[in-house]
């Protein structure tokens, strides 16, 4: 439970300051009560993702292109892998983001655009790994702890962007001891 309050403050200390110049469009969170701590379904907690296990070097790996660079943690680079997609229900297929940080495989971004998409996202999610806790009454937010991993499920309506998440634990835990 403590570490689910740590995330849940984690997520609306970035939503404050994310929203501190734009107040007309900052979201107001309303907690949810009742939210209990959720894992995946059995079996179904990632080791990583598409055939990349957690922790695996950048170097060992084939056809990644360069993407973009988050500078949070001294650098979290992103990749895509040629011809790697997330096949939405709808028969969509998004972009496929590999995290690593210091070249240790590290989390993976998927993005959708627009409520068809979101949707579809979210009903691929929860047929895999069931349906995560939803930490807050008024937000598509929806949040996985497993003991390797985290994964977030997040929706905004004002830029109609949705966001899935998975990051390992162990680099996690790695990065907060830098």
């Amino acid at each position: 439970m403590k570490k689910l309050i740590i995330i849940l403050f984690g997520f609306s200390l970035i939503a404050a300051f994310g929203c501190a110049t734009q107040k007309s469009e900052c979201p107001v969170y309303v907690p949810n009560q009742n939210c209990k701590q959720v894992s995946f379904k059995p079996g179904s907690e990632p080791a990583g993702y598409n055939g990349i296990k957690w922790e695996t070097k950048l170097s060992t790996l084939e056809r990644m292109k360069h993407y973009r660079t988050d500078l949070s943690h001294g650098g979290i680079k992103f990749y895509v892998r040629e011809s790697d997609t997330f096949k939405l229900e709808n028969g969509k297929h998004k972009i496929v983001q590999y995290g690593f940080w210091r070249e240790k495989f590290y989390a993976v971004v998927v993005s959708t655009k627009g409520s068809e998409e979101w949707i579809a996202l979210k009903d691929a999610v929860f047929k895999k790994f069931g349906e995560g806790s939803k930490p807050f009454l008024n937000q598509e937010e929806y949040l996985w702890l497993g003991k390797n991993a985290v994964m977030v499920l997040r929706y905004d309506d004002n830029s109609t962007l949705g966001t899935y998440y998975i990051r390992s634990e162990l680099v996690a835990k790695q990065m907060a001891g830098n």
